[in-house]
């Protein structure tokens, strides 16, 4: 069967530096992945390839295959791909269902994108902060307020970079509930380097190391690889024992 989004050797080169080193991975529909590997391991620069913000030296990125190398981010966009960056991208001035139906109104007329807008703000459980001026919100909030602009078009395949960065424990688990619950509607790509996060969402994990695959398996398998341990959480052998799987 034809992936959802599939990548073929996939290479990005920055002069001499090869920071994505022939990359061949899958991800099939509803499925629910992450890409972990240690800071410098190529995950970012991976992100951006998928995304078009990055165009690469060599190899294909496919949607459901067709070659989407060289679309803008904004027509990758149109394909049915959401994409979450890091650090949170809203209009502080708007409303949280202001700015999440705006994300809906370059697809639908401006009723159904507020009905959308409503929707993902309740389905993540912030449907009370839908009037609240976004600039206002705390950190975590608007984390979430940005995870609703990107489900509320529904699209086939959710790509999450760092979704939880800077949030609280709590936040962060709450976080993990819902992409858990997403995964059953969408196909989900989390791009990671919190290992606690990992456990506690995972079916699938892809480590990235020097801008390859270092491993690829179910993620109670990966996460017990001594290489993994080696390369990503840096302990020495006689530590392995310590770290749970």
């Amino acid at each position: 069967m034809t992936a959802l989004l599939a990548t073929e050797n996939l290479t990005m080169r920055f002069g001499g530096v090869v920071a994505v080193d022939g990359v061949t991975l899958s991800i099939g529909e509803r499925e629910l992945r992450c890409l972990i590997g240690p800071n410098g391991a190529g995950k970012s620069t991976f992100f951006r390839c998928l995304t078009g913000q990055y165009r690469p030296t060599s190899g294909r990125v496919l949607w459901r295959g067709r070659d989407i190398v060289g679309l803008e981010p904004h027509a990758i966009a149109r394909l049915g791909i959401g994409i979450k960056t890091q650090v949170p991208s809203l209009f502080d001035g708007l409303t949280a269902l202001e700015g999440v139906a705006l994300g809906v109104r370059r697809l639908h007329g401006e009723r159904e994108a507020r009905r959308r807008a409503l929707a993902a703000l309740d389905r993540l459980g912030i449907a009370d902060l839908a009037g609240a001026t976004v600039g206002l919100l705390a950190h975590g909030q608007r984390q979430l307020v940005e995870l609703a602009t990107v489900v509320a078009p529904e699209p086939d395949l959710i790509i999450l970079d760092e979704p939880t960065a800077g949030m609280s424990a709590e936040e962060t688990a709450g976080t993990a509930a819902l992409i858990r619950e997403m995964s059953r509607d969408h196909a989900i790509v989390v791009v990671e380097h919190d290992m606690q996060f990992i456990r506690a969402i995972a079916e699938t994990v892809t480590v990235l190391h020097q801008g390859r695959v270092l491993v690829e398996d179910t993620a109670p398998v990966v996460l017990s690889d001594p290489r993994v341990h080696d390369v990503y959480l840096g302990r020495p052998p006689e530590a392995r024992q310590a770290v749970p799987a």
